[in-house]
């Protein structure tokens, strides 16, 4: 077998560590942001339209 050298693990989108808790994202949640995106566009124009 060839010998191939490893990648570089690239480095976590988001890395928290707050006492014993630690999470790490690797990489964006597009699906979430897309979501996030959606129902906040939503509610600002229902709040500016509404006046």
């Amino acid at each position: 077998m060839c010998d191939r050298p490893s990648l570089p693990t690239a480095a976590p989108f988001i890395d928290i560590r707050i006492g014993g808790l630690h999470l790490t994202v690797q990489r964006l949640p597009i699906r979430l942001m897309a979501l996030l995106a959606a129902l906040s566009a939503s509610a600002g124009s229902t709040f500016f339209l509404s006046r």
